[in-house]
């Protein structure tokens, strides 16, 4: 080989390494950088880690705090109240006066307790049945005042209702009983006794809540009761307090109840989730065109701690659906 050859060779050589060298510094930059990137996501990983738990946690505690934050409903006012405490747990336009539907019936309920022994017999007359719903009761049959307020709670019997209103309006300040002026008296007394409480909203026509219906049109003009959400919770509480063997009814899927005519009647619950409700207290229904679908209850969130939950302007199924809501979005606080 001459030495032109041995150079070029070499130089062959010299280049290749080069290049050689060049690569592996090209390869070692790169595995610098990963390394470097590596590292950096190393430290950036519990970083995002924290700040997505973080964010998971505020989320968490914002709904422990507000568990209704998510809640939907259809009513149109909204009020619960833990009766323990007094705390307003919710509320939707609860001073909003409203028509009550059959929750007027409560009123019925409280005055009856207030102004007529239990013990009491009732005698059902045609008029008294001549109400708007059947129920299932009889001309001429007797009844318990006691039973017969049990009638009117867990069926929303318009027609125990009227034989209630006219019996207690009757027989005081000379006025026969199950008259209309009789009625008249008791309406008179249901609107003293809601000025008595302090519930400036609550105004009654009737003593059942049916609408009261337009003659020349055959619509229905106005409610026979009107209310607030907020009025509704501590009526229905005022008569849990001092009457609760009247509500205890209401807890029931159903009742068998007989009369003092031997008449023996079953009768279902308008409430149609009773037995979805852990520790229901106390229950009571309401529906009619102009009200829509309303619903009052009292359950234990815990052991001597009762809450009052109240809907109304909600639709007939959404009582229902509003009300199992509220009570999940309840039980879900520490109170």
């Amino acid at each position: 080989m001459t030495t032109m050859d041995t150079k070029k060779k070499e130089t062959e050589w010299v280049l290749q390494e080069g290049r050689l060298k060049y690569i592996a510094l090209l390869l070692a930059g790169g595995a610098v950088i990963v390394v470097l990137l590596q590292g950096l996501l190393y430290f950036i990983s519990p970083l995002q880690n924290k700040v997505g738990n973080q964010s998971s946690k505020e989320t968490a505690t914002q709904e422990q705090i507000d568990p209704f934050a998510g809640v939907s409903l259809e009513a149109r006012a909204v009020y619960v109240l833990d009766l323990k405490t007094n705390t307003v747990l919710f509320e939707k336009n609860s001073q909003e006066k409203l028509p009550l539907a059959s929750i007027t019936k409560t009123m019925t309920a409280l005055l009856a307790r207030e102004n007529i022994s239990q013990n009491a017999v009732i005698t059902l007359s045609k008029d008294d049945l001549a109400t708007e719903g059947d129920s299932g009761l009889r001309t001429g049959e007797r009844w318990r005042v006691g039973d017969l307020l049990n009638v009117m709670l867990i069926i929303s019997s318009n027609d125990a209702a009227h034989a209630i209103a006219g019996f207690v309006g009757g027989g005081s300040q000379n006025i026969e009983r199950g008259t209309p002026e009789a009625r008249a008296q008791f309406i008179a007394m249901m609107n003293e006794k809601a000025h008595t409480l302090g519930f400036p909203q609550m105004e009654f026509f009737n003593e059942s809540g049916l609408d009261i219906i337009d003659v020349k049109n055959g619509a229905p003009a106005r409610s026979g009761g009107y209310g607030s959400a907020h009025d509704v919770a501590l009526l229905f509480a005022e008569l849990w307090k001092k009457y609760p063997e009247t509500v205890e009814i209401t807890t029931h899927k159903a009742a068998r109840i007989v009369s003092q005519s031997d008449i023996v009647h079953v009768l279902p619950n308008t409430n149609e989730i009773t037995g979805q409700i852990p520790g229901l207290i106390a229950s009571k229904t309401g529906y009619t065109t102009l009200a829509g679908g309303n619903l009052v209850v009292i359950f234990d969130h815990g052991i001597g701690d009762p809450v009052v939950a109240v809907v109304l302007g909600s639709t007939y199924k959404g009582r229902f659906d509003d009300m199992q809501k509220i009570v999940g979005a309840v039980r879900t606080l520490e109170l």
